[in-house]
């Protein structure tokens, strides 16, 4: 089977080399590799050995965000599959092998996913999530992993990502190509994802939550109740991160206990939960109150301008 790649950088030569370097070291070559430089300064310069007649450098003159940058990869990709690689990962010599042959054994699926090993401080994690698993919990969390773990099929007419997130872009894409059409999961680590400091769109707590408003409002009307309360749970563990001074430390305690807990219990018994364990760790009563107005107050404002109504937390 052909397929396309679509590599998208910005501000990486060093590390999009590597990338590319690992495509061309399939044991399936690609039909060509797609590298999105999305503004990068100076201008993303390719090694002689990687300028062949398969690599086509697509630059953009202003900055359009990874969801752009890949949608441009997309409309100029010459197969119907595409697979995706971050600039600052890598892919296992048989990663395309092992994939494409699961799409050609189930023809109607929309994409298929794999394991990676996460690479940081000189260690090397295995993380890998069960086919049953990413079923019963897709909804909940972004479980098909990063960009550089899918490969698509792509439908009639062609999909793309929702340039309006600036975060959780991969999930979203994964969510809306498999609404009403199978995927896969290879059970084994595929992908070296290397975790570091440099700027990521993870990293930025204001993008975060954007996106997951954005997640919510989108699926909404899609995913289980369950779901839809546990994202809006997380809505609020984010919003609670920009709470300022003590108030932040304490509610970032409090909401961590809430998410914990069963998603069906109200938010208002949580918060009673978390007031008799707060005490144990050290939080007085006095904080406690404070913390629990203001995320009864955060809480009824989400919901606010999500629903358009003003529901109390114990209904929720």
């Amino acid at each position: 089977m052909e397929y396309s790649v679509i590599i998208p950088t910005h501000n990486r030569p060093d590390l999009v080399v590597r990338a590319i370097r690992s495509v061309y070291a399939q044991t399936c070559p690609p039909l060509e590799v797609l590298v999105i430089d999305d503004a990068s300064q100076p201008p993303l310069e390719l090694p002689e050995d990687l300028r062949d007649g398969r690599t086509r450098l697509i630059r953009h003159e202003r900055s359009v965000g990874g969801a752009a940058a890949r949608n441009s990869g997309l409309r100029e990709a010459a197969a119907s599959i595409v697979a995706f690689l971050d600039d600052d990962d890598e892919w296992m010599p048989a990663k395309m092998e092992i994939q494409l042959a699961w799409l050609n054994d189930n023809p109607r699926a929309a994409l298929v996913t794999c394991g990676h090993l996460r690479c940081e401080a000189g260690h090397e994690y295995l993380e890998v999530f069960t086919q049953r698993f990413v079923e019963r919990y897709r909804e909940y969390d972004n479980f098909f992993g990063s960009f550089s773990y899918l490969v698509i099929r792509q439908p009639r007419p062609p999909a793309y990502l929702d340039p309006a997130l600036p975060a959780l872009q991969d999930w979203d894409f994964a969510l809306c190509l498999t609404r009403y059409s199978s995927f896969g999961v290879i059970e084994q680590p595929l992908v070296k994802y290397y975790a570091h400091d440099l700027p990521r769109i993870t990293n930025r707590p204001g993008n975060h939550l954007r996106g997951l408003r954005h997640c919510y409002l989108k699926h909404k009307l899609h995913i289980s109740t369950d779901a839809r309360r546990w994202l809006l749970g997380r809505v609020v563990f984010e919003r609670s991160r920009c709470i300022a001074g003590r108030r932040k430390r304490i509610a970032r305690v409090l909401l961590s206990m809430a998410l914990s807990a069963p998603c069906r219990v109200p938010l208002i018994m949580k918060l009673r939960v978390m007031a008799r364990r707060a005490a144990s760790i050290g939080i007085s009563p006095r904080a406690v109150a404070t913390i629990r107005s203001t995320v009864i107050a955060s809480w009824q404002g989400l919901r606010t301008r999500l629903h358009g109504s003003r529901s109390s937390p114990a209904t929720t």
